[in-house]
């Protein structure tokens, strides 16, 4: 079992919490300021930290940059009621163990911490002793939230912002179009040791192929008919910071040979030129393409696919955490209003119904549209469903009309094969991926996996059992 450091200003929270964790063999230590928990553990080791964010004195974020300056390293989960994007990337960045957001009622917290109390254990398990940080984190950026929602697919994103801005290696952030993918970039480098260095981005989709070359190497005086005088490309301006390709399934293949060769030799040569030019950067990539599809149909070298996805990010569709809506909505009404002048108009329930149901195939980038028309659209102090104006292409899928497609091939699939037991076989295959599915998003919590899904504790036990999902 664990040896435990909770630290909480909560005390009615922390009773309940303490009690959790004695009664599951825990050994807890408490105190509700965080200047006590940073001279507590320069002297006595602990397994675990679990920490609060918002406190009088020094805040959980404060206490992670603590420990680092003292040189002191040991498991923390942060845990948060009033959770922001920047507060999961700075808490990975300074290098949280993890981090949760606070539920509701005190007894749902235990359940949420104690697959992460496992996971510390099991890390631990070869060292028990409080160890020295290798190397200093870098202070993280300043600055307004740069991607809303407290889902669990929003939280993870953060984390994975977080883990991995310090590294150097490429990044490929993949997700439909409008679902941010420049942000998450922009918070990488932000939060990178390159981020006092430039940031340059370039949409591989947005410029013609004959002008892509001299964009990305630059280009020698006389070059081509127009190049005039010598002009840097984006690579050589990005040196010593992060490039950011968007799009790059777009780009022809001559150019993926040459970005290889980039990646490769750390240097480059204008076009038009002889001198080889040494440069440092940090590459990040994004495409809503299918790579895998493009490298089969000869569009996308498949060695250049291995360097750009030593990271791989994955966004999720607006339609798939649509539980962030009411805080898009607000913050994007938010900043309308503070463009314009205007007290902040709120949305009617009706109106915010209205988004839910929406298919949204322009994501976070179609929901900002909409807004900002009905903010101008609505000249009271309210929302209402009038006016929001979304697309109307029948062309475009619901999500309910997605999912009986889904159903309907995986049925007709099943039919075609003609074996026995037709109903029995897809009604446990449904059940078995439902399961698994929920485990994954609920981390394995199996009472909020029975509160999702409707069922009781016990049944869902069983059903784990029989199907062998752990």
């Amino acid at each position: 079992m664990a040896s435990i450091l909770l630290i909480d200003d909560d005390v009615e929270l922390a009773e309940a919490l303490r009690g959790e964790l004695q009664s599951h063999g825990h050994a807890v230590e408490y105190l509700d300021r965080g200047e006590q928990g940073t001279e507590l553990l320069a002297r006595v080791p602990f397994d675990l930290v679990l920490l609060d964010n918002k406190m009088p004195g020094m805040t959980g974020i404060e206490f992670l940059e603590s420990l680092r300056d003292q040189g002191i390293e040991v498991p923390v989960i942060l845990m948060t009621s009033f959770s922001t994007s920047d507060t999961a990337i700075q808490a990975m960045n300074l290098g949280a163990f993890d981090y949760v957001i606070k539920p509701d009622r005190h007894d749902q917290l235990f359940p949420e911490l104690a697959p992460l109390i496992r996971d510390v254990l099991e890390w631990r398990r070869p060292a028990r002793e409080v160890r020295v940080a290798s190397a200093i984190v870098p202070r993280p950026m300043e600055g307004p939230a740069l991607v809303i929602g407290k889902s669990r697919a929003m939280v993870k994103v953060c984390k994975e912002i977080g883990l991995f801005a310090r590294s150097g290696d490429t990044v490929l952030i993949r997700g439909e179009t409008g679902t941010g993918k420049e942000l998450v970039a922009r918070a990488l480098h932000g939060n990178s040791p390159r981020k006092s260095k430039p940031f340059v981005a370039l949409n591989c989709a947005g410029i013609p192929d004959s002008l892509l070359e001299s964009e990305l190497f630059g280009c020698e005086k006389g070059a081509f008919t127009g190049a005039d005088k010598l002009r840097k490309g984006k690579i050589e301006y990005a040196s010593g910071g992060t490039l950011f390709l968007d799009e790059i399934g777009d780009m022809r293949v001559d150019l993926q040979v040459k970005l290889l060769r980039v990646l490769q030799e750390r240097r480059i040569e204008r076009v038009g030129g002889n001198e080889p030019i040494e440069v440092d950067i940090r590459l990040l990539s994004a495409t809503h393409c299918d790579l895998e599809q493009a490298i089969r149909d000869g569009k996308f070298r498949q060695d250049l696919s291995f360097r750009l996805n030593r990271v791989t990010l994955r966004l999720p569709a607006l339609r798939e955490r649509l539980e962030d809506l009411p805080e898009l909505v607000e913050y994007f009404l938010a900043r309308a209003a503070a463009a314009a002048g205007r007290p902040r108009p709120e949305i009617a329930e009706a109106a915010l119904e209205r988004l839910r149901r929406h298919a949204w195939p322009g994501n976070i980038r179609e929901l900002e549209n909409v807004i900002s028309r009905a903010f101008w659209v609505a000249r009271g102090p309210q929302i209402l469903p009038g006016h929001i104006e979304l697309a109307t292409d029948s062309s475009i899928p619901s999500p309910e009309a997605e999912m009986q497609a889904g159903f309907q091939k995986i049925i007709a699939a099943a039919w075609e094969a003609a074996e026995p037991g037709l109903w029995p076989r897809l009604r446990d295959r449904l059940e078995c991926e439902l399961l698994r599915f929920a485990m994954e998003q609920c981390g394995g919590n199996q009472t909020q996996i029975a509160e999702r899904l409707d069922m009781a504790r016990n049944t869902v036990i069983k059903r784990l059992q029989a199907y062998d999902l752990k």
